[in-house]
């Protein structure tokens, strides 16, 4: 059933009282949480349960990860040849949680000659580039291995493959059919596999956290992979839920130094943290770094055991998100001084392109202007060189990498997911870009009033909602 609210659409979902009263008597639990498990696919007593108690049980081998296999058995090689091994992570809290997670992991596995490394966000945007590789190949690297990014990096992994570089490449964004994958020696993403795969919303940390546990038969690091997933944003379904609520149990037991330390500087108990305080708290603090530089001190802070050190650290990714949000609220503002002076109200998309933006916070910005405007949206800061960095935001009903997919010719390089994605084009090319992405908006999302959508799982009554409940 759909209701129109003033700027909202509130979706109320159906439901089968037999189902839920049969459900809520099986497990003696209250009606109103048997039919919210039964909304969210737990349908039987079984399922209920297991959804209720995560456990170490419900995750899945990582060995049914397509080349999982294959990448194992080349880093089982790369240890008895004690090779040297390049981690090229990203800048955001994904790719440094999943960074710190496979370098630990490795090193746990007899690894000695590690690096982490991830690009310069306002100098080489997202990704494995050519630049890198070769730049590795000098350095002696013998095996790169990209986490949360490689996807889409074509040309790196022919030029690594030109080298004579092993490359295995571990990411979870969106596979480009038209291209398919890049030429790698492994290419592991829950992407590739069946929709009913238990890992298929996997973020970069969790991909890596499961390359971790293959070659250690055993999860380490749950805290971490908790961390980025979370501040992924991805569903917290099937073996994200997992991973998250068992890495919030290892988070607050075990209080790894440098979380701990980030946590007092926003007055936070470490003992008593939740997927919110992560989310809001920690997360924008270990993205700061890389929004407006590059992510290395924040890795430094998840791989560090000396309290001195990550004190230090701690003070300054704070100082860092300060920074970020001043930046933040200034590109916000005049971005919506000019969408109030040239919005058609028929657009059913906004693009907006200024030079001296920072292309660090405009995801943020873009999701602000998302929420606000009910429409897809692409902020883009462009250097005094004319390249333009771009980051886009949408919402249910609108397949975002579906629709860059449609703008391919303006870009130079892109990538993302359903409802984030990125770019970089050049600044004579905006104009043709923002022309074609319009157009495919209007065909995704037709005519009608564009509204926000509310989804409503249950309407209740007061009497339900009880200390039971609640508990």
């Amino acid at each position: 059933m759909s209701v129109v609210g003033v700027e909202h659409s509130w979706k109320i979902q159906t439901f089968d009282q037999q189902a839920v009263h049969a459900l809520a008597a099986a497990l003696r639990l209250p009606p109103l949480l048997a039919h919210l498990l039964i909304q969210r696919g737990q349908d039987s007593p079984e399922k209920a349960h297991a959804f209720l108690r995560p456990g170490l049980s419900q995750l899945s081998d990582p060995f049914l990860l397509t080349d999982m296999d294959v990448a194992v058995q080349r880093i089982h090689q790369a240890r008895d040849r004690q090779e040297s091994i390049l981690i090229f992570g990203d800048y955001d809290v994904d790719g440094i949680s999943a960074a710190a997670i496979l370098k630990n992991g490795l090193m746990r596995f007899g690894l000695e000659r590690v690096q982490c490394s991830m690009p310069q966000r306002l100098l080489e945007g997202y990704g494995l580039n050519v630049e890198r590789v070769k730049g590795a190949r000098e350095d002696g690297v013998d095996l790169i291995i990209t986490v949360d990014n490689g996807i889409a990096a074509h040309e790196a992994a022919d030029s690594a493959r030109e080298l004579g570089l092993d490359l295995i490449i571990t990411d979870h964004h969106a596979i480009d059919e038209s291209k398919g994958l890049p030429h790698a020696l492994a290419v592991i993403n829950p992407r590739r596999e069946d929709q009913d795969y238990a890992g298929a919303h996997l973020c970069g940390a969790g991909v890596a956290f499961k390359l971790s546990s293959a070659l250690n038969n055993t999860p380490n690091d749950l805290d971490i992979a908790a961390l980025g997933t979370v501040a992924d944003i991805v569903p917290l379904k099937g073996e994200n839920r997992v991973i998250v609520a068992l890495g919030l149990r290892h988070m607050a037991k075990h209080q790894r130094v440098g979380l701990q330390q980030l946590a007092r500087r926003v007055g936070l108990d470490i003992a008593a943290i939740s997927s919110e305080h992560i989310g809001f708290q920690l997360g924008p603090r270990i993205n700061a770094a890389g929004r407006l530089d590059d992510g290395q001190l924040a890795l430094n802070l998840l791989l560090s055991d000396c309290p001195t050190e990550t004190r230090g650290m701690a003070d300054a990714l704070n100082t860092a998100n300060e920074e970020r949000r001043t930046i933040e609220n200034l590109i916000y503002l005049e971005a919506i001084e000019e969408i109030e002076a040239c919005l058609n109200p028929e657009d059913r998309s906004i693009v907006l392109a200024r030079r001296g933006w920072h292309p660090g916070v405009i995801g943020i910005v873009a999701s602000r202007i998302m929420r606000k405007y009910h429409r897809p949206v692409v902020v883009i800061a462009v250097d005094e060189e004319g390249t333009g960095r771009g980051s886009g935001r949408s919402g249910p009903g609108f397949n975002l990498i579906g629709a860059f997919h449609k703008c391919v010719a303006h870009f130079e390089r892109y990538g993302g997911h359903l409802s984030a994605a990125g770019m970089t084009i050049r600044e004579g090319c905006i104009e043709g870009f923002k022309t074609d992405f319009e157009v495919e908006a209007r065909r995704q999302l037709g005519d009608g009033a564009l509204l926000a959508e509310v989804a409503v799982d249950a309407i209740a009554a007061f009497s339900e909602i009880d200390a039971r409940l609640v508990n």
